[in-house]
């Protein structure tokens, strides 16, 4: 009996220790565990969002910074220069526990920067960015980041100085600024009414000239606020004022078309082939290519026009369609009206030519083709870069010749005339560029207007 009791105590003690033996162990592992997600060894990322190679009078820039296991514990930013020391910016977070996320996982921002407020000299300095996280690890001070970026501060603008302006252009019309930059600039140009045109280098007059050319839309509703605009890679900009006198011009206000069943049965399938989307009867239709689609059509050749070359590839006067009689000119005012009554108004921008049937159209001047598709009001549309923001559209044709990227010659055959797009006969409309700004291609027809207003400036 007593052995009995004794092998069941003895019993008794080997599971209370088996037991003891696991709990110590699970305590370790936990222990183990624990202190690896406490103690993690995951350091904070950084990463600036801007451009800081070069710091201006008054800038800033963004930046973040994640830790996706304990979190982030503070962040700061320094400039330093020589003995010099700044604190741009500083954070610290408190701690909301002691395993995962004790502290925010990302963090984004952005930090105002003064360098001549702060008494830095402009030259080299350094930018020092820190960020720290919520581990145990070294001792409880947590993971750090650190980043150095070697920063030069520039706070002064670069100077303009006009050169040459027009002596007057006209609406509808086109010119050009010369000017001389004190610096290497990141950009520069003459900004009208708040609409930026690039400036270009001119060799021949020395190193440091610019021009730009510019145009005055149809639409102008008030005087011109023209201004050379050059802005360093540091933010600093510069700024001159150019003026000019401005010339009215006279529009044909009264041009009246009536959209007939007959053209609405030819045309709309046409539209709706390219543009399913279309919806309604005809006439909405029609209305929703002469609106909607006209503007996003404009969209299309704004962006084409915004990749000119900053080279120039032209040169003299641009040719005119040989023996196009004129049908519709430049910035005609149309009222549409269908069974009598008016149902909407367009302008006009460019210039009807009309020969013979499927006439040859060429290249107005040399260039690269930078577009040769179906192009909707436009129908069968060529546009060619003649560099520095000059563009010339070719559109309705029947044919298209020319490759996208080819580079033409003046006078290269580009394709033939037709009726394609909103085009109610055989003919082709041309239209002349500025930027993207329908210009009166009378004037760039003109060799005497082109001396006297651009070549003799540049």
């Amino acid at each position: 009996m007593e052995k009995k009791l004794k092998k069941k105590r003895e019993k008794g003690r080997s599971s209370i220790g088996l037991l003891l033996k696991v709990v110590v162990v699970l305590a370790l592992v936990m222990a183990v565990v624990a202190t690896i997600i406490v103690c993690e060894t995951e350091k904070p990322a950084i990463d600036v969002l801007d451009e800081i190679a070069s710091l201006g009078m008054k800038g800033e820039f963004r930046f973040t910074v994640a830790d996706a296991k304990s979190g982030i514990r503070e962040v700061a930013i320094e400039m330093i220069q020589g003995d010099k020391k700044a604190t741009l910016y500083s954070k610290t977070f408190p701690r909301a526990g002691y395993l995962f996320h004790a502290g925010p996982e990302r963090l984004e921002d952005k930090v105002a920067v003064d360098g001549k407020a702060l008494g830095f000299k402009d030259g080299s300095l350094e930018l020092v960015i820190t960020a720290r996280d919520f581990s145990f690890w070294h001792l409880m001070r947590g993971n750090e980041t650190r980043i150095t970026t070697e920063v030069q501060l520039d706070t002064q603008a670069p100077v303009v100085a006009i050169m040459e302006s027009p002596t007057i252009v006209k609406i509808g019309g086109a010119g050009v600024v010369v000017y001389r930059l004190s610096e290497e600039v990141a950009r520069h140009g003459v900004t009208i009414n708040g609409f930026f045109n690039p400036g270009f280098p001119v060799p021949r007059k020395g190193p440091g000239v610019f021009a730009a050319f510019f145009a005055l839309p149809y639409d102008l509703a008030k005087d011109p606020e023209a201004m050379v605009t050059a802005e360093d890679r540091a933010g600093n900009q510069g700024r001159a004022g150019v003026g000019f006198p401005v010339q009215k011009a006279n529009f044909r206000m009264d041009r009246r078309i009536d959209v007939s069943d007959n053209f609405l049965n030819l045309k709309m399938p046409e539209f709706q082939a390219h543009y399913p989307e279309m919806k309604g009867t005809p006439v909405e239709q029609f209305l929703y290519v002469n609106g909607e689609l006209r503007r996003k059509n404009y969209e299309q050749i704004l962006a084409v026009c915004q990749k000119s070359s900053p080279e120039r590839l032209w040169d003299g006067r641009f040719l005119r369609m040989e023996r196009g009689s004129p049908e519709a000119g430049y910035a005609d005012h149309r009222t549409y009206f269908y069974q009598g009554k008016e149902i909407d108004r367009q302008v006009h921008l460019g210039v009807d030519l009309a020969a013979t049937q499927r006439s040859e159209v060429t290249a107005a001047n040399r260039g690269r083709v930078v577009l040769a598709d179906y192009l909707g009001i436009y129908g069968n549309t060529v546009i060619i870069d003649h560099g520095q923001g000059i563009l010339s559209l070719y559109c309705h044709l029947s044919e298209i010749t020319v490759a996208l990227d080819a580079m033409l010659d003046k006078n290269a055959t580009i394709g033939r005339t037709g009726a394609t797009g909103m085009a109610g006969g055989d003919h082709l409309h041309f239209s002349m560029l500025v930027n993207g700004i329908f210009v009166s291609p009378t004037e760039w027809w003109d060799s005497h207007w082109l001396q006297d207003n651009i070549f003799r400036f540049l």
